[in-house]
């Protein structure tokens, strides 16, 4: 005898997908917050090996002098890779940076051009998500000395801006990434109360001013010039 199929009945269609709706609606924060960590787990990863080239640089006899002498950072950023081989130019793109997604152009894949010192048109004129702050020495303390930070952040207050303009926070307002000399790095919503990891130059007593965290005579340099100068 052959069995019958059971067809499902109107109720039970609706249950299934009413259980499914259910099932997405709990899992889709869950996955945005675990895509969220990955993307900000990329970014540490990128800057901590910005902040590992620049001390290779330094130790292995580069130049100070002429990376402090930059002002943009594409500049810096391929004498950097000239002095030390490591030539990606997605260590210095966030890309859900706002800047990134409304160029309409694809992130270069190399930051140096052809002769191997320059950078190329492509890495000069792409929206570059971080800044770096150049004047640095080789004694300054690594563990609350900046070397980099993600775009949009006031050097006074220590808050990052709106996402809007050329110099807008890339999460806007927040918060943003720093990197340190010694190569670790956080995410802070605003630099007031960090906890004491960036102190005021040769104070020691915490502040929520990134300039104020170096030495005189640095400078922030950015994807579209100097922000800032510790004349």
């Amino acid at each position: 005898m052959r069995s019958r199929q059971q067809a499902f009945t109107l109720i039970e269609v609706l249950a299934v997908i009413a259980i499914i709706g259910i099932l997405s609606a709990l899992l889709t924060p869950a996955v945005g917050s675990a895509l969220g960590r990955a993307r900000k787990m990329r970014i540490v990863n990128n800057l901590r090996q910005i902040a590992l080239t620049y001390g290779a640089h330094r130790d292995g006899g580069g130049s100070l002098r002429e990376l402090n002498r930059c002002e943009t950072l594409a500049e810096w950023a391929a004498l950097l890779a000239a002095g030390t081989g490591v030539n990606d130019a997605n260590l210095y793109v966030i890309p859900e940076d706002y800047l990134v997604t409304s160029s309409g152009s694809a992130s270069p894949r190399h930051i140096l051009a052809g002769d191997g010192t320059s950078p190329s048109d492509e890495f000069r004129s792409h929206p570059l998500s971080f800044v770096v702050i150049t004047g640095l020495l080789a004694d300054d303390d690594p563990t609350t000395t900046p070397l980099a930070y993600s775009r949009g952040l006031d050097p006074i207050t220590g808050r990052w801006r709106a996402a809007e303009g050329s110099d807008g926070g890339v999460y806007g307002s927040s918060g943003g990434f720093v990197v340190f000399l010694d190569g670790h790095v956080n995410f802070y919503n605003s630099l007031e109360g960090n906890d004491g990891e960036l102190v005021s130059f040769g104070t020691g007593q915490p502040t929520a001013s990134i300039r104020s965290a170096v030495r005189k005579r640095t400078k922030a340099i950015g994807w579209n010039g100097v922000l800032w100068s510790n004349d």
